[in-house]
């Protein structure tokens, strides 16, 4: 990740200790979750991992492999929020790590490609948000960037073979 999003990250969480795990993850765990969860983490996500184990980026939390404080039951454990939105057979997430939520009970998660979606259920689609998933935590969590205009992909449900 580049310098500048880290330094957002490490002054939230030095100003703000409740919100991040801050215990050391080492690379066979993340081999490990993408094995048990089908789909690789992308680079970027498990830089974020090794370093902060999982935490809010901004509003919205970012589940790794260690509870933080701040966190709630469900949204701190990568596999388990994952495995919730699939045995809830939400449409995307059985091609997804599910690593978060929009904070309306949407799902967003990471494709193959590392790209961000979110499985929208008012509009009733899947909605790719961003490339990677830097560039989500700098436009939607951190804010360090303004969103994009326009989404990336958008997938009716229907389409997805739901």
């Amino acid at each position: 990740m580049r310098h500048d999003t880290l330094q957002h990250l490490c002054v939230n969480y030095l100003e703000f200790p409740p919100l991040f795990a801050g215990q050391c993850v080492d690379s066979d765990e993340l081999k490990t979750v993408a094995v048990q969860l089908g789909v690789p983490l992308s680079e970027d996500y498990r830089e974020f991992v090794v370093r902060f184990a999982g935490g809010h980026a901004g509003s919205l939390p970012v589940a790794g492999l260690r509870r933080w404080e701040a966190a709630a039951d469900l949204e701190w454990n990568v596999v388990a929020l994952t495995e919730w939105f699939r045995s809830d057979r939400w449409p995307g997430t059985e091609q997804w790590v599910v690593f978060s939520n929009d904070g309306f009970g949407n799902p967003i998660g990471l494709d193959a490609e590392g790209r961000v979606w979110v499985s929208d259920h008012d509009s009733r689609e899947c909605v790719c948000l961003e490339a990677t998933f830097e560039d989500w935590l700098r436009r939607w969590a951190l804010r360090i960037e303004p969103h994009r205009k326009g989404y990336l992909a958008q997938l009716p449900w229907a389409q997805r073979g739901e």
